[in-house]
């Protein structure tokens, strides 16, 4: 249960030192939200109706000045069950992505990181006592160099901490240097050597630390309305343990502006990973939730697939996300997950917004050859009274459908909420 403010020491320091920039924005959020759930246990039976309370308050600096550029937000919610079968719980989240220019194009301070909430058994349905704290801190100087006219290098240094509340094999202190010299062939296109190096040092004494280096070369080229990103290298891992493992590193990125009004965006990734880095980049396509929170390393493959379309006063968004996971040392933990997800959003006049849509999501465990199947429409009202104040309603039914039918479970989910902000 997560009973009390969970904020690691390095987002302490992180809060204490965002300066009073000329220019900066700051802005408070505060808000309250009822919801019902007709099983909030998520069981196959003994469902349990429930009544909460989310009281949020929320602070979020903006800085764009040409010494500093980014922002940090924090938010906490006290979620309070209402029967008094489950313990209230205090959450926090803290995103920040900063980069102070010491030396102006030359040499930057960077910032960044990610306080969330994330289950402690990722098999299990996101439920009260299932869930954790976790967070991603880094920091360091990034430089770039230029060598002559049309070659530059770059140095990007880190430390890095990975935390959670409950799986603290998660727990780590991380160093990262990355280094690229980029040779630009022309106004739009560049062609890169690059070479990475990590070492990770878990605080739990039975995990296996490990050295990664990497070595890759990359090309990146915009044409027309579209851009693209591609790597080819390799990667190795040396754990303290003795083993060592290496392994082809590939990925892409491309985006294309079809129209004014439309965009697709198509990635594909496979090399080592390890849940860290994937709540690192928790943003993208695949909620970090279906990685499995640990010290475990896997070979990770990805394919993404993101469109968006607009017309008047609505947009459509399709995204789709593939992941296998491979497990070096624990193959029993092996698992595939897909998801999809379809959102229509339409405005009806300057004050109301709705969202609708469904996703779907299925996740493949190798151990014992169980699958899930989670089906979840959804209905969103959004109404803002005036530039401070809003409301909104919220309606989802999830539905998940398990080879292991005591995992099977059915909720429909009520929330109704309003948010002022100054």
């Amino acid at each position: 249960m997560i009973s009390r403010i969970v904020i690691p020491a390095q987002a302490v320091v992180l809060l204490s030192a965002v300066p009073v920039v000329h220019g900066g924005e700051w802005s408070y959020t505060v808000g309250d939200e009822l919801g019902y759930s007709t099983n909030i246990g998520r069981t196959a039976d003994r469902e349990i109706e429930e009544y909460t309370n989310a009281v949020r308050f929320g602070v979020h600096y903006e800085e764009n000045s040409v010494d500093l550029q980014g922002s940090v937000g924090f938010n906490v919610e006290h979620l309070s069950y209402l029967s008094g079968v489950f313990e209230n719980e205090i959450r926090s989240y803290l995103n920040a992505d900063l980069r102070w220019a010491l030396l102006r194009d030359r040499l930057f301070w960077i910032v960044e990181n990610n306080l969330s909430v994330e289950p402690v058994s990722s098999r299990r349905a996101w439920i009260p006592g299932n869930i954790q704290q976790t967070n991603m801190f880094s920091t360091g100087p990034s430089m770039d160099y230029r060598i002559g006219s049309t070659t530059r290098a770059t140095i990007d240094m880190r430390y890095m901490n990975s935390y959670a509340e409950e799986t603290t094999a998660f727990n780590s202190n991380r160093w990262y240097l990355g280094t690229s010299l980029i040779q630009e062939r022309a106004l739009s296109t560049d062609v890169s050597a690059n070479l990475i190096w990590n070492s990770v040092d878990f605080k739990n004494e039975e995990a296996d630390d490990y050295q990664q280096i990497g070595l890759f070369a990359a090309w990146d080229q915009q044409y027309g309305r579209s851009g693209l990103r591609i790597e080819l290298g390799g990667l190795g891992i040396d754990f303290a343990s003795g083993n060592s493992e290496f392994g082809p590193s590939a990925r892409l990125v491309w985006n294309r502006l079809i129209s004014s009004a439309s965009r697709l965006i198509v990635g594909f990734n496979h090399g080592f990973s390890d849940a860290a880095q994937q709540v690192a980049r928790s943003s993208r396509a695949a909620p970090a939730s279906a990685s499995i929170i640990s010290s475990q390393v896997f070979t990770n493959s990805e394919l993404e697939l993101a469109y968006r379309t607009e017309w008047t006063q609505s947009a459509l968004e399709t995204a789709l996300h593939y992941q296998k996971q491979d497990f070096l040392n624990s193959p029993d933990l092996d698992q595939h997950l897909f998801n999809i997800r379809v959102s229509l959003n339409r405005g009806f006049g300057a004050n109301i917004n709705t969202n609708l849509g469904i996703s779907f999501a299925r996740t493949v465990y190798e151990i014992d050859d169980r699958s899930d199947d989670t089906t979840s429409p959804f209905l969103g009202i959004f109404v803002e009274r005036n530039p401070r104040l809003s409301y909104s309603f919220r309606a989802a039914w999830e539905n998940r459908d398990s080879s292991v039918d005591s995992s099977d479970y059915r909720d429909l989910m009520i929330f109704a909420a309003f948010s002022y902000q100054r």
